[in-house]
Order: structure tokens, then C-alpha cells, then sequence
């Protein structure tokens, strides 16, 4: 019969921490800072660098917390999104937040540059790989990517789908969550929680987040989590709605995909401007 070893040998605490892989950084914390509102999403592979630049510096005078670089496509990823960080670094003094889809064998797509990257574990997903191991493999592939001192702030999300998403689907096997109960949607609050995750962000590609979703998360969230929510935002009003059922940040991207998007932008921050805006 084997017997069980004794444990001899102790090891020393250590009485200063190890370098973290992954720390909340000076993005989070303005994000947590920061009053609830809205935040802009803008898709580089279909908006232009010199008007991106052009809606950054806008943004930045209009006081929003952050910009948020977004798609679910994307092609030579790093070809064009060095010099799209670095043209919008150079009139913001805005975080930059990059917020794409890992690819297998890679993890999360990186470029020098960008502030903070957007880890978001799908638990929505059939697919595991994009429930937690692209997070892992990221963190793998991180040092031989980046240089130590352009590592972005890495904010680990969980995101969850709301309504038909076929397109989502169909990349990430994500699966919409139900809302004609709180069962699923506590059982991600439970998961949120214990893990610690620094925020949720709730997406509705063809419809909207209910209001009702909102206010659940917002209850049963940590105060510092962070419960960002988007899709098919195109209104003043809406905006107020979310923030009054507790969401943090309220993202828009295709309200301002047009020629007045100085005009609609101002509508959107302006939280005198509580209505309808271009569709």
C-alpha cells in the first residue's frame, strides 16, 4: 500500500506580489469614475482612419470616457489597425479600447498602441474555445507579440447576445440568451460574480437589450462591475433609459454612420437632447 507523503518542505510567502499577467489599470478605473453615459463604437474596417480621427477628437471634447474600436470582421488585423490606433492616439487623450473576435491559434488580435482589449468570454457560446480558452491562449501568445511595455489592460467580459444573431452565431456559436425567465440570466450573474469579472456587456445585433434585462444585471452585479450595453442605439432617450435601469456605459456605432454625424453626436451626449435621432 502506498503511504501518503508528508509535506516537509514549506514555501515562503512572498511579501511583495509577482507582476500581475492581467491588473485593472488606469482604463478600468476611468471607466468606473467615469458618470454613466454613452460611448461611441467604431468600426475600422468600415469607417475611414481620417474620419475616425475626426469623430476621436470630437469625442474627446465632448468629454466621453473612452472610444471603442470594434468588429466582427477583420481582415490583416494588425496591417490596418497600427496606424488607425496611432492616428486616433494622436488627437485623443482618450483610452483606446480594441473589442474583436479571437481567431484559434491566436487568441485576441493585439497591435501596439491600444489602451485596453476587450476579453469577452461568450458563456452564451457552444463552443468553449470562445467561452475561456481564448483567453488563455492569448495570454499564451501575449509576450511574444507585444513588448512588455505596450501590453494593453486586459478587461475580462462576459458578453452575452440578446435576440436572433445568425451572423454571431454562425462565427462564435453563440446562442441569444432567454429572457421569459431569470433562471439563464442568473445563472451568468452567478458566474460574473464568482470569478470576477470586470464587466458584462449585453448586445443586440437586430433588436434591442430589454430594459428589464438591464435592470436585473445591474442588481445583481458587484458595485465595481461595469454593465455596458449596445445595439441599435440611435437616440438620446435611449440612452437616458439604459443609464436610468443602471447601465454604466451605452454604446452606438451606426447612429453616426452618416454625413451629420457632428450633429447626431452632439444630440447623443447632450442629455438635454432627449430624443429621437436619425435612423
Amino acid at each position: 500500500m502506498n503511504a501518503v507523503p508528508e509535506l516537509t518542505q514549506q514555501t515562503q510567502r512572498q511579501t511583495t506580489p509577482p507582476p500581475a499577467v492581467f491588473h485593472a489599470g488606469k482604463t478600468l478605473a476611468r471607466l468606473r469614475d467615469h458618470p454613466p453615459g454613452p460611448v461611441h463604437i467604431i468600426d475600422p474596417f468600415k469607417v475611414p482612419q481620417r474620419e475616425a480621427v475626426e469623430k476621436a477628437a470630437a469625442l474627446d471634447a465632448l468629454g466621453f470616457p473612452a472610444i471603442l474600436l470594434a468588429s466582427t470582421d477583420y481582415t490583416a488585423f494588425e496591417d490596418r489597425m497600427e496606424p488607425y490606433v496611432a492616428a486616433i492616439k494622436q488627437v485623443t487623450s482618450l483610452p483606446v479600447l480594441l473589442h474583436f473576435p479571437p481567431r484559434k491559434g491566436i487568441g485576441f488580435p493585439l497591435v501596439t498602441g491600444a489602451d485596453a482589449v476587450v476579453l469577452p468570454a461568450l458563456l452564451g457560446s457552444t463552443d468553449d474555445y470562445y467561452v475561456w480558452k481564448s483567453y488563455l491562449e492569448t495570454l499564451l501568445t501575449l509576450p511574444v507579440r507585444l513588448d512588455r511595455e505596450d501590453w494593453p489592460d486586459l478587461l475580462l467580459t462576459v458578453a452575452l447576445t440578446f435576440g436572433e444573431d445568425p451572423k454571431t452565431g454562425d462565427l462564435l456559436g453563440t446562442v441569444p440568451v432567454g429572457t421569459a425567465g431569470t433562471a439563464q440570466l442568473d445563472a451568468h450573474l452567478a458566474v460574473t460574480r464568482g470569478f470576477g469579472f470586470h464587466m458584462v456587456y449585453l448586445y443586440s445585433r437586430y433588436a434591442t437589450v430589454p430594459l428589464d434585462v438591464v435592470r436585473h444585471f445591474r442588481a445583481g452585479l458587484l458595485p465595481d462591475q461595469i454593465l455596458f450595453v449596445s445595439g441599435n442605439v440611435r437616440s438620446r432617450s435611449q440612452i437616458t433609459e439604459y443609464v436610468a435601469a443602471g447601465a454604466d456605459c451605452v454604446g452606438f456605432a451606426g447612429a453616426l454612420e452618416h454625413p451629420d454625424w457632428r450633429t447626431t453626436l452632439k444630440d447623443l451626449a447632450d442629455p438635454a437632447h432627449d430624443r429621437e435621432g436619425p435612423r
